[in-house]
């Protein structure tokens, strides 16, 4: 803002004089070139210090996947949400938070910490001496892939962490993120959502009801003759996803409390340590009855190529 206003305050400083016009248009085609050149070739965000929390996360996505990434007290943790995924108080979820911890862990102690964000190609790195560990999202299928290389045998344990684990009641001011704004009826929930544990795979889902806050808003506006006309995009929509991986296998549950929270984790853990290892949640978003929602998701599963989807990907 500084440089924008005192470049202003340049412009309407120059006369008429033809010497000065050639020395503005010489600095505009300098700033344009350096523009050009500074966007091409974006620099990579490094941090060398793990964070106090997730309000030190590093954004990462890719098509309509957005994450939140952070090492806290040596665990990378990832928020993960989608476009679209919006309940039946038309509220943005997000689909949950996932922690990642190996054993033993490289990241304690006094051992290196790097954390990178590869803007270019669209993938976080987290490494450290003896390990690296890759978050990223595929643009052209709804999938996540984290992927974990070591130089010595390591288990890896993934928790899927929700709140959503009962129905929540929406208490005042929680209004704002939904379509009842400051209007919330008396016993307005967010409804819990679908756990379906599997030995090497988990399958979380939100499932709208056919009555939403669409209705309630029609009826409002006096639109209920055309109401059949009118798009509802949130009616019965199921969203989610499924982690899953070659190598992991379910361990059982815990409760925690995070930021004041408290949360539900399912736990995978390694079959067997090894060097290198790789998990994926694979997500669907649609209007449709649970089984057609599982078999898009399956789909999408049997569709996945981990080395040429990344390779596509970063190309992208």
């Amino acid at each position: 803002m500084v440089k924008t206003c005192r470049f202003r305050l340049s412009v309407l400083m120059i006369g008429k004089k033809y010497e000065n016009m050639k020395n503005l248009f010489l600095f505009l085609l300098m700033v344009f070139i350096g523009g050009q050149s500074l966007w091409g070739q974006p620099a990579n965000l490094v941090w060398e210090t793990q964070s106090r929390n997730a309000s030190e996360s590093m954004p990462c996505g890719g098509g309509d996947i957005g994450m939140n990434v952070w090492v806290e007290n040596d665990d990378v943790l990832f928020y993960l949400s989608r476009s679209g995924s919006f309940d039946e108080n038309n509220c943005l979820l997000k689909q949950g938070r996932f922690r990642v911890r190996l054993t033993p862990n490289p990241f304690a102690g006094m051992s290196s910490f790097r954390q990178t964000l590869h803007l270019n190609d669209g993938y976080v790195n987290i490494s450290s001496n003896n390990a690296t560990v890759i978050i990223w999202a595929d643009v052209f299928r709804p999938v996540v892939h984290i992927e974990v290389e070591t130089k010595e045998l390591t288990s890896m344990r993934i928790n899927y962490e929700s709140w959503r684990y009962e129905d929540r009641p929406v208490v005042s001011g929680e209004g704002q993120q939904c379509s009842y704004k400051w209007a919330i009826p008396k016993g307005l929930m967010t409804t819990r959502d679908s756990i379906r544990v599997g030995e090497e795979a988990l399958t979380f889902f939100h499932q709208n009801p056919s009555q939403t806050v669409f209705d309630v808003a029609v009826d409002q506006q006096g639109m209920n003759g055309v109401k059949d006309e009118l798009y509802n995009p949130i009616k019965n929509l199921i969203f989610g996803g499924r982690l899953s991986s070659d190598n992991l296998l379910f361990t059982g549950t815990r409760r925690g409390h995070y930021a004041g929270t408290e949360y539900m984790a399912w736990i995978y853990k390694s079959k067997k340590p090894t060097y290198k290892q790789s998990a994926r949640i694979v997500l669907n978003a649609e209007q449709a009855t649970v089984s057609a929602w599982e078999t898009t998701l399956a789909r999408t599963e049997k569709e996945i190529n981990l080395a040429k989807d990344k390779q596509a990907t970063r190309r992208w």
